[in-house]
């Protein structure tokens, strides 16, 4: 298998001879022309043998055999790990030290991703690797995906591209990574920053947040804990001596108190309820104003969302209410019990 410099190749060089792809013991088709350099990807090979352990690539099927048989990155992946939880686990690798690990995965992952851009100035970005290891087989493991970062971003962007390779979608592997990567931008601590995904997003992006960030509103809306069970302090009524029928209580909230409660951009949150179409105009009654209430309240746009309302949202369009993420899955400075300060 050669030792191949990505970035010692003609970057702006378009090959469209890969047409399948053999990753460990499945063959996939590729979707999107490939960036692979033509002196190390011949045409007319049409099959890239590509391993699934450190993305090494080949169109020889005895190099690929052979190298299979002594990669450095086959007992344990490359990185640190920050998550471990049912099988399931990710790992940062960073691209400035693992700078060939990076360019190869950038260039599979351009296989599958029509608008990605970058394949070798991998320096300033952070990959974080989707591992799934079988218990009964410990000592397997297989990379489903991934998803990076940039390590500086000044739009305070949490995820820059993400991947679950075609094997493994449609196993909501997608929205976990999406979650990973908010806690990872440490808004609940202070000094984190409350961000989301680079934009423009492609339409299948767009797509595939909006639906995560509706789910993410409605475990908020419906005082839902990470294990999907209600939190009860939070749904707790206030006594009343009378007992006579009354509205449950109302919670008062901004756009930017959602956002800094879950996480997500203004923006985001806005987008989200729009598509929940759960949102309905306030009724203003005509009462007399308090001395001490500022005359700039009764201008603000107000509206009103019914947890009725979204809990039929969930119902209908079948939401899990159990957090993709498990907060006891993440270690090391992730991990819950940390010595980072959280919010109050």
């Amino acid at each position: 298998m050669p030792n191949s410099k990505p970035s010692q190749t003609l970057k702006d060089h378009v090959n469209q001879n890969v047409k399948q792809v053999v990753l460990g013991n499945l063959q996939f088709k590729a979707w999107f022309d490939s960036r692979y350099p033509e002196e190390l990807v011949r045409p007319g090979d049409g099959t890239l043998y590509v391993c699934r352990w450190c993305f090494r690539y080949t169109c020889d099927k005895q190099a690929y055999l052979s190298h299979t048989t002594t990669c450095a990155n086959k007992d344990t992946p490359l990185g640190t790990k920050i998550y471990d939880h049912d099988g399931y686990s990710v790992w940062e690798v960073d691209g400035e030290d693992h700078k060939l690990f990076a360019q190869n995965l950038s260039l599979f992952a351009k296989l599958f991703l029509d608008h990605k851009s970058v394949f070798f100035d991998v320096s300033s970005f952070l990959y974080y690797l989707l591992v799934y290891t079988n218990p009964a087989d410990p000592n397997n493991y297989h990379v489903l995906g991934f998803f990076s970062k940039e390590k500086m971003s000044w739009d305070a962007n949490n995820l820059a591209c993400i991947l679950i390779f075609p094997p493994y979608q449609h196993k909501q592997l997608g929205k976990f990574l999406m979650g990973i990567s908010y806690k990872l931008s440490a808004w609940e601590w202070r000094d984190g920053l409350i961000g989301g995904p680079e934009k423009p997003l492609s339409e299948m992006g767009h797509r595939s947040y909006v639906r995560f960030w509706e789910e993410r509103l409605t475990r908020f809306l419906l005082h839902i804990n990470p294990s999907g069970a209600k939190d009860e302090q939070a749904n707790t009524k206030p006594q009343t001596a009378k007992k006579y029928k009354k509205r449950p209580p109302r919670e008062q909230m901004t756009i930017q108190d959602i956002g800094q409660a879950t996480g997500m951009l203004a923006e985001d949150v806005l987008t989200a309820l729009n598509a929940m179409e759960v949102v309905q105009a306030e009724k203003k009654s005509v009462k007399r104003k308090r001395a001490s209430q500022p005359d700039d309240e009764d201008n603000l746009p107000t509206a009103v969302i019914k947890r009725s309302s979204v809990l039929d949202w969930a119902k209908t369009h079948r939401v899990n209410l159990r957090d993709p993420v498990s907060e006891e899955g993440f270690v090391g400075e992730w991990a819950m019990g940390s010595d980072n300060e959280e919010f109050d």
